[in-house]
């Protein structure tokens, strides 16, 4: 089946040819830009909550910083944890929320193992 022949590159000033539209250069990355409506990561709510948490914990659950603090919800919300539930709110700095996320999608990948 023959394809249509290539065109510049629809970004303003690109003489780069393609034949989807935009060239390597200038397509859009689908994570680049994540939309603000997804999840609750802009919303009032969430916000007000956040605030809530950091007031009444504020530091580091497991190394007691109080630098670039997180709050993590203890049990994922892709495992069925409550988004806005205090009790499923923890504080944690940026490195330990990296670790225990790492902690999380291990012991996920290794239930996905055990249960086939």
């Amino acid at each position: 089946m023959p394809t249509s022949p290539p065109t510049r590159c629809s970004e303003g000033g690109c003489h780069e040819l393609t034949t989807t539209g935009r060239c390597e250069q200038h397509t859009r990355k689908a994570w680049a830009n994540p939309s603000k409506a997804w999840g609750s990561g802009s919303t009032r709510k969430h916000r007000r909550w956040r605030a809530e948490r950091l007031a009444e914990e504020p530091e580091c659950r497991r190394c007691g910083t109080t630098k670039d603090l997180q709050v993590d919800h203890i049990v994922p919300l892709s495992e069925g944890g409550s988004r806005w539930d205090p009790d499923n709110a923890q504080i944690l700095c940026v490195t330990c929320h990296e670790v225990k996320s790492a902690e999380d999608r291990r012991r996920r990948t290794r239930d996905r193992y055990l249960s086939t």
